[in-house]
């Protein structure tokens, strides 16, 4: 289990990460969501070893991180690519499975899985600089997975990829996460985010916040931060609306009324369609939560409580 506990870095006046605290469970993967500047960067490189804190504790089954687990126990995807460019896809995979410490009779088949796996086989003998900015991302995710780290780290993992490729790593994270990797991911993909995702939490000007509605080991049904309702109604019906729990009309038509609720206990929305039901002319109800990316928008466009001074460092 990875943790953290209170974590700080400072630029100067400027405290780029304030008093972090997380943990990431051994065989999930948790994403760090938040805008540009809100620290992600920087507590990625902090977990990683390039940057160190000023404060605060990074652990490892809760021994510090340095001590507990090797260099070659962890994967760190940088969000920046930092690829050798006049070499072949094939020989750099080889060099970084020696750095990686893969026993040298390994190698050959570690490659072969790998390269399979990215569907990298028409491209082994390309040089790196001739790729795609997508196939360079499924390079690197290969040299950060193919020594079977515990400890996963990817900063932007699904950057210039597909949506072919896009499922392609989803499923892999997934497949590595079962595995029991510990992985911590930031993506400005929501959708993937949702899709992947044990825990999320936002980070926006060095603070975090957890967003329990949403990940997979979140009460999903629990309390999100809005509920839509679309009511079908009858042609020319006007609904008395006034006596539902608070909501807000957002859009409505010849036949719909698109109504938002915000956040409440499952049971007292249960209770509002129950009212909504009831009503004469309503002949159907669709429901449903936000989706992520709304929920991020929401949030990183209000002022979050504690949220700090504003300042921000990558």
């Amino acid at each position: 289990m990875l943790e953290l506990k209170g974590v700080v870095k400072c630029y100067g006046d400027i405290r780029a990460v304030d008093g972090v605290s997380m943990k990431v469970e051994a065989g999930t993967i948790a994403a760090l969501i938040g805008p540009n500047g809100a620290g992600k960067s920087t507590t990625f490189r902090l977990i990683s070893g390039l940057l160190h804190a000023d404060d605060g504790q990074i652990l490892w089954c809760r021994q510090r991180l340095e001590s507990a687990l090797t260099r070659e126990q962890r994967g760190f995807l940088p969000e920046e690519r930092g690829l050798y460019q006049a070499i072949e896809v094939e020989q750099l995979l080889r060099y970084w499975a020696r750095l990686r410490n893969i026993d040298s009779s390994a190698i050959p088949a570690v490659l072969e899985d790998w390269i399979s796996r990215f569907e990298l086989d028409s491209k082994r003998r390309a040089l790196v600089r001739t790729l795609s900015k997508g196939n360079q991302q499924k390079v690197q995710l290969a040299i950060c997975l193919m020594h079977s780290p515990k400890l996963i780290v990817l900063d932007e993992p699904f950057s210039g990829l597909d949506p072919l490729n896009q499922d392609l790593v989803s499923e892999i994270l997934l497949e590595q996460a079962a595995s029991g990797a510990t992985i911590l991911i930031s993506a400005h993909q929501m959708a993937l985010v949702e899709r992947v995702a044990t825990t999320v939490t936002l980070m926006r000007a060095g603070r975090t916040m957890a967003m329990p509605a949403f990940g997979k080991s979140g009460e999903r049904e629990a309390d999100s931060l809005q509920r839509l309702v679309v009511v079908h109604i009858e042609s020319g019906a006007r609904l008395l609306l006034t006596d539902l729990p608070p909501h807000q009309v957002t859009h409505t038509a010849d036949d719909k009324i698109t109504l938002t609720f915000p956040a409440m206990r499952l049971a007292a929305f249960t209770d509002a369609l129950a009212e909504l039901a009831a009503l004469d002319g309503v002949v159907d109800l669709e429901f449903s939560r936000p989706s992520l990316h709304r929920a991020y928008v929401e949030s990183v466009s209000t002022n979050i409580t504690g949220a700090g001074n504003g300042s921000s460092y990558t």
